[in-house]
């Protein structure tokens, strides 16, 4: 049984989305966001405490990237990575990469500026460059997603449900859009998929899906 360890809200919306579009039998553990030492083979799976965190058999995985590429070649009648040595295939590596390289990692600047600076006028400056890029990097998006309806092949991917959640983490931002139109439709494109509106029906999400906030769980008090 694949076991997902998961706080609401997070970054792990994107693995349990997978999980989801591929119709996979698996099990979540809600990692408490204060005492994450108390779930259950949470620290085997992710010696580092964070989450998303896997478990199947002998198989321990941890970073967003590595798990929805792993989703994509574990259950490959769901089509959601292409058929290996293929160009396409290639592009799947390239934009699941991306996404964890660029798009994701260029949040936190923006959202959480404490980690890299302390006073206010230096979080500020922080932020303000973390907002540029982060606006370049939707551009990028954009300009991807043109003439095309998904960002590899003909059908969605795990690169689809992985830039749909970090392109959805605007809604907590002010003024900040990530690209335009073409963005735009595929953020609601992906969205519509059943799995993925099944994933926030089921961690009690609302249609911004994001909620991360340590004192909270799906919007209501953790226990």
């Amino acid at each position: 049984m694949i076991t997902l360890f998961q706080i609401t809200g997070s970054s792990s919306f994107a693995a349990r989305a997978a999980l989801e579009c591929a119709g996979a039998e698996y099990e979540v553990v809600d990692v408490h966001p204060r005492r994450r030492d108390e779930a259950p083979g949470f620290a085997e799976a992710n010696p580092l405490g964070r989450v998303p965190a896997l478990s199947e058999g002998d198989v321990r995985l941890a970073e967003t990237g590595a798990i929805l590429l792993w989703i994509g070649d574990r259950f490959p009648e769901a089509h959601l990575a292409p058929q290996i040595g293929t160009t396409a295939r290639a592009d799947h590596y390239r934009w699941v990469t991306w996404c964890a390289n660029t798009l994701h990692v260029g949040w936190w600047p923006v959202m959480a500026s404490f980690y890299f600076a302390e006073d206010e006028a230096a979080r500020a400056a922080v932020e303000a460059r973390g907002r540029d890029n982060i606006l370049r990097a939707g551009t990028h998006l954009e300009s991807r997603l043109e003439d095309r309806e998904w960002l590899v092949g003909d059908s969605l991917g795990v690169s689809d449900i992985y830039a749909y959640m970090l392109v959805g983490w605007a809604n907590y931002c002010d003024d900040l859009t990530l690209g335009g139109s073409a963005v735009a439709a595929h953020y609601a494109r992906v969205a519509a998929v059943p799995g993925v509106a099944r994933a926030r029906e089921l961690d009690d999400l609302d249609e911004r899906f994001m909620r991360h906030h340590p004192e909270l769980r799906g919007g209501k008090p953790l226990d």
